[in-house]
């Protein structure tokens, strides 16, 4: 055996590294990545204030499609309650959503209503704080 069969020849040695497998490089050469979570935020953003009050609106507000318009309008908004008309010739019901929604849904009862209505007036009752929702949905009454 001659003295350079002996020594390794280092272009041999390179090709050698490049033939093994894959997976067996893989495995020797893994790198862990680290994933921090985000911060937490404080539980008070997280939950939304789920509010209700009842009311009651004057004015040309039956026979002039404001029941229907209202349950559109809640269910746009994804505020439940009621709504009915009244012998008196009122308009009343109840509404509970969250913040936003139930905000939206007030003004609206108040300066909106249906097309063809007058509002003169709008009394809300007490704006309570729900734990939980007490409708599923939101409906018309009959009187």
């Amino acid at each position: 055996m001659s003295s350079k069969e002996t020594q390794t020849d280092p272009k041999r040695s390179k090709k050698i590294a490049e033939e093994e497998p894959k997976s067996t490089k893989n495995v020797t050469t893994q790198t862990t990545l680290e994933v921090k979570p985000k911060p937490a935020q404080p539980a008070a953003q997280l939950i939304q204030k789920i509010l209700d009050c009842q009311f009651e609106i004057f004015g040309i507000v039956q026979g002039v499609s404001f029941r229907m318009y209202t349950m559109r309008r809640a269910e746009k908004l994804g505020v439940r309650g009621w709504c009915m008309n009244t012998p008196r010739n009122t308009f009343t019901g109840q509404i509970q959503g969250y913040e936003p929604a139930f905000e939206a849904m007030r003004l609206w009862l108040e300066h909106t209503g249906s097309p063809t209505s007058r509002i003169d007036k709008c009394i809300f009752g007490t704006t309570n704080i729900l734990q939980e929702f007490t409708f599923d949905s939101f409906t018309i009454r009959n009187e």
